[in-house]
């Protein structure tokens, strides 16, 4: 998994959910959950495996759960152009 957050986004967590917010398409996105985890990770450039870590850890999931879930999410915010391959 090569994915980095695209630049000009903005995000803050506040509670337990993370609020994204694309100006240039004048779009805003909240994320709870293993989303939000996933989603600070990326933005602090952790691993694949150490995503993975840290979803076992918080969700008490098995790895192969957790892996299928990292590349779930990723695959959604390449989609909806909040993330792109690394270069």
């Amino acid at each position: 998994m090569n994915v980095k957050i695209k630049k000009n986004l903005a995000f803050r967590r506040i509670g337990g959910e993370v609020f994204i917010v694309d100006s240039a398409r004048s779009e805003m996105h909240e994320l709870n959950g293993a989303a939000a985890l996933i989603w600070e990770g990326l933005a602090a450039g952790k691993t694949e495996k150490a995503l993975v870590s840290a979803l076992t850890a918080e969700f008490e999931v098995e790895e192969k759960n957790a892996r299928a879930d990292l590349e779930g999410f990723v695959e959604e915010l390449l989609k909806a152009g909040l993330a792109e391959k690394r270069i």
